[in-house]
């Protein structure tokens, strides 16, 4: 199953990033984003829109957890 977390640590290797310069453009801690790729947590509303602004995220894509 592809969960949140799952996609937005697609996105950041898409990008070659490590957590903590994925964190730093999206604007929020790197535990933070280790906690969201574990499934531990969800994305705020704001870090879902700096997603969709700064890698252009399909909002759909991410909350589709069939695909």
């Amino acid at each position: 199953m592809n969960t949140i977390g799952d996609k937005v640590k697609a996105t950041r290797l898409q990008h070659e990033l490590n957590q903590v310069t994925f964190a730093e453009k999206i604007g929020i801690s790197q535990g933070r984003l280790s906690e969201i790729e574990q499934g531990k947590t969800k994305p705020s509303a704001e870090t879902l829109n700096e997603l969709r602004k700064k890698f252009n995220v399909d909002l759909n894509w991410l909350f589709d957890e069939d695909i």
